[in-house]
């Protein structure tokens, strides 16, 4: 159909148009079509139409080899000749044996012994423990297993110490993504450094004797090699679910997000658009010039030109929009942030609700949003 079409001519015949059908006609006695205008109704039936790829990134936390060492105030307060005596006793060696082995002097090993025996915890034949005794001897034999220390991996990035799973560690990582963290080794002489007393306190078994006790007054010291061994790759692949503050330890991502700017249009005008501006000159001076469709087309670019421009902000990753853009910016230009590459996307009206109209892109800027995601959220 050409631009002729548009004007008057002597016989006008009508415009065919379909007839609809019965569920057409129930569903527009329902809602009436939606118009360009209706820009609140446009933004809730917008849809992506693009298909996003799935991004997946690899980051390395650094892995050191570690030991805990376990102690306790209970234990500490037997002094080392009555945990030499206990031990030596519940061990099997005769009180005999026991002074062979130490330069003592039988007089001191006998005022211990009496001591001992005051205190419930040594036999009155001066040779066996009692049953309390023999509850400190499992207790002292349970600390001297400990006393080399629990093998054990320490996670930089995290700060925390780990279970050794060799299977789910790597010799090499990318430089770009290894999680550096804050550990402070200085920190390290303190006791009960990270979590290192969670991990000794399961060390001690319901069977433990004083289980409670022990418990209460458990304290532990850790020894951390200077350098990592091997990595620890974790990924991050849902990017929607980042925090919007700091929670230590957590990466921090620049998420790429497009502010799109449309303007809602009408299909069946593209086909007149390069000769709008010269029948809209004709309208108002020689009306009778124009075809009724000439007349409509007139109307429905005025129509086009008073609906409000819609502007969204989108996650170019995950295809979700964004209701606020109070924390979007430019790129950061800060290393510890990981940059994402953006993605193109599209969007379009829903066919169901919005037929015959599309959205025209009249502006994008690319913007980023910082988002934090916890070590503890990440997949391992």
């Amino acid at each position: 159909m050409g631009i002729f079409d548009l004007f008057s001519s002597k016989k006008k015949e009508p415009v065919s148009r379909p007839t609809p059908s019965r569920e057409e006609m129930t569903t527009k006695s329902k809602k009436a079509p939606l118009k360009v205008t209706d820009t609140k109704e446009l933004e809730r039936n917008l849809k992506v139409e693009t298909q996003l790829q799935e991004i997946e990134v690899t980051f390395y936390c650094p892995i050191r080899n570690a030991k805990i060492y376990c102690h306790s105030v209970l234990v500490d307060k037997l002094g080392d000749l009555t945990k030499f005596i206990i031990s030596s006793i519940h061990e099997g060696h005769t009180i005999e044996e026991i002074c062979a082995l130490t330069q003592m002097g039988n007089t001191t090993i006998k005022e211990e012994l009496d001591y001992l025996i005051r205190g419930g915890l040594v036999g009155d034949d001066r040779q066996t423990l009692t049953e309390l005794g023999e509850q400190y001897g499992v207790l002292l034999e349970k600390f001297s297993e400990l006393s080399e220390g629990i093998d054990i991996a320490f996670n930089v990035f995290a700060d925390k110490f780990e279970a050794i799973e060799e299977d789910q560690l790597v010799s090499d990582a990318d430089q770009r993504y290894i999680l550096e963290g804050h550990f402070i080794p200085a920190l390290t002489r303190n006791d009960n450094y990270a979590n290192s007393s969670d991990i000794a306190k399961n060390q001690i078994g319901a069977e433990t004797p004083f289980c409670r006790e022990i418990i209460n007054s458990l304290y532990t010291t850790v020894k951390i090699e200077r350098t990592e061994s091997k990595y620890r790759p974790v990924y991050v692949k849902d990017f929607g679910r980042g925090d919007p503050s700091e929670r230590n330890p957590c990466v921090r991502i620049a998420v790429p997000c497009d502010m799109i700017t449309y303007k809602p249009r009408y299909k069946w005008v593209d086909e007149y658009r390069d000769v709008i501006s010269q029948i809209s000159g004709i309208d108002g001076k020689y009306d009778d010039l124009l075809s009724d469709k000439a007349k409509l087309l007139i109307n429905t670019v005025e129509e086009e030109s008073e609906a409000e421009s819609i502007t969204i902000y989108i996650n170019t990753v995950t295809g979700e929009l964004i209701q606020s853009k109070d924390d979007l910016g430019e790129m950061p230009n800060d290393p510890s942030v990981y940059v994402l590459e953006t993605q193109p996307i599209q969007l379009g009206l829903d066919e169901d609700d919005c037929k015959g109209m599309y959205l025209q892109e009249i502006n994008r800027e690319h913007l980023y949003q910082v988002r934090y995601f916890p070590y503890s959220r990440m997949e391992v």
